[in-house]
Parts: structure tokens; sequence; C-alpha cells
């Protein structure tokens, strides 16, 4: 079971957290995580980055997220998360300042759903400034394109950061809208966990990925003028 990958198991230990989320039920049901959760999650992590990077053209390294919440600055003292959540990025860059990160992938495994995503949840001042300078030029009509292409494919964008565009930005610009981003990623859902499972359930995962690869690998582009 430990190198197979995601099974009907996985989901269901998530589904039955949500709704017996304390440590005493965890405690009693710790080697049920170990057996289908987290063991699963490290073989599918290994082998999707070695997929992701293949697809990308990057070698990637990854991280986990812990299955415990911080519940320093929340009301919700709920202990652990219901979700798996998994993130991708290129070896040869660097996360910059508290939040700012490279171009990344993004997964989470819910008891239900998967979630995938490409793009930054917060761009580098420096990365920022060049963002805005090309939505400004001819060259922002790409990105344009590609968000298009991701919305025919089932992706969403992720909402702006910004109520108004920032100072010095055309207002009536046709990107203005884009400009609002402080950083920008696109998600998608998919609610047909069964073709995910088992041992090659990382391929299908990684090929959900592979509409947004043109855009992932605009950000990159945007990060490469700035290294």
């Amino acid at each position: 079971m430990n190198g197979s990958g995601f099974q009907p198991e996985t989901f269901r230990f998530l589904e039955e957290l949500a709704a017996n989320n304390t440590r005493d039920w965890f405690e009693a049901h710790k080697a049920d995580y170990q057996r289908f959760v987290r063991d699963p999650a490290d073989a599918v992590r290994g082998r999707l980055a070695e997929t992701l990077s293949r697809l990308c053209g990057h070698d990637l390294t990854s991280k986990q997220f812990r299955i415990n919440r911080d519940l320093r600055f929340t009301r919700d003292k709920t202990p652990y998360n219901t979700h798996v959540r998994m993130a991708f990025w290129p070896q040869d860059t660097a996360f910059q300042g508290k939040d700012a990160q490279p171009p990344s992938f993004f997964l989470s495994v819910e008891a239900d759903h998967v979630r995938i995503g490409a793009g930054c949840m917060r761009f580098s001042k420096p990365v920022l400034g060049s963002f805005l300078q090309t939505l400004e030029t001819d060259n922002g009509e790409d990105i344009g394109d590609l968000i298009a292409h991701m919305t025919a494919a089932g992706f969403e964008m992720s909402a702006p950061d910004l109520a108004k565009v920032p100072r010095g930005f055309p207002a009536g610009h046709p990107r203005s809208g884009l400009a609002r981003h402080k950083g920008l990623a696109v998600w998608r859902d998919v609610s047909d966990i069964g073709s995910l499972q088992g041992a090659n359930g990382h391929e299908a995962i990684a090929r959900l990925f592979e509409p947004a690869l043109p855009f992932w690998r605009w950000l990159m582009t945007l990060h490469a003028h700035l290294t």
C-alpha cells in the first residue's frame, strides 16, 4: 500500500477526519493516517516531482505541508487539516522575502476532489514591477491569450488583490484587471478522483497540469529577466 499511490482509503480517511477533527480521534487512527495518507502522499510527491520535471524541462523540488494546523492566529481551533497539500518549484529558483515565491505547481487532495494550481501566489517586488511593465506593452497580450486558453480548459484565475489598479498604471488600459494582482495563479478542481489513484495516479495528475504549462513558462521568463 505504501508505495502504490492514493487509494479510496485515502479519501475516506480525509472525509472521516473532517467529521472527527479531534486529537483523540486522530491518535486512535494514526496508523490509518500513516498507511493511507502520509506514506502514499510521500510516494506520489516524489514521482510527481519527477514527472512534472520532465514536462516543464526544469528539475523541481517539492514540499508537503503539515497535517497539523497552525492555531496561533485563528479562531478555528480544529487541530488538523482535512486535505493533503504539496507544492513544486524549480531547484534553481528561490523564495524572496516572507511570501514571494517562484513559479510553482500546487496540488491539494481533498476528501471528494483534487485541486491543482500553477503560478505565483505572491510576486517579489522586482517581479511585480516587471509584471506591471509587461502588461503595459504589447508583450502583455501573451498572458491574456494564455489565461483565455486555460479558462477554456476549465481553469479559473486567482482573485485580484487590489480593488483598484496600482498607482502609475493606466486605469483605462485593457489589461488593468490583471494589474490588480500582486501574484498570478490558475486553479482547477477535478472530481474524478478514481482516475488519479493507484501506482500510476501521479501520471494522471501530471497530465492535468499540461494546459497550464505555457502560463507557467511565461512566469518563468518573467522571473528569468531579473536573475
